[in-house]
């Protein structure tokens, strides 16, 4: 679960800051980056799991249901149009060995605009 720039990982019931002890935990082929516990059906579907064999990274995006605007001079110039857009949405799903190695070389600092920018990442739309 990522809080705060720092991911937890979850064991049992309990989420514990990920640190270098505890790093090794995620054996797991894939791992989750959500920012809430994810409940109901398990999100990792067959889809997302042939996307991950060859993605280190696979982010959801899904439809922007809010009005959007162009601003300028904190003035409304134009309404865009939704359909153009999409927004990331959690979780994120990721290769765990990727994972792993991303923070350390990050000195298990999680921002998730960095991590995009050094990831390679393929897009998928779980919601259409």
């Amino acid at each position: 679960m990522l809080e705060d720039n720092k991911l937890h990982i979850q064991e049992n019931e309990t989420f514990l800051q990920l640190n270098q002890e505890n790093i090794g935990s995620l054996k797991a082929d894939y791992s989750l980056i959500s920012t809430s516990v994810t409940k109901g059906n398990d999100p990792l579907s067959s889809k997302v799991i042939e996307l991950l064999k060859d993605n280190e990274v696979v982010i959801n995006f899904e439809k922007v249901s809010s009005a959007l605007k162009e601003l300028e001079d904190n003035k409304i110039i134009d309404h865009l149009s939704r359909e153009n857009f999409r927004k990331i949405s959690f979780p994120i799903f990721v290769q765990s060995e990727y994972l792993k190695n991303y923070l350390k070389n990050s000195g298990l600092k999680f921002k998730l605009s960095l991590f995009l920018e050094n990831s390679n990442f393929q897009e998928i739309e779980l919601d259409s």
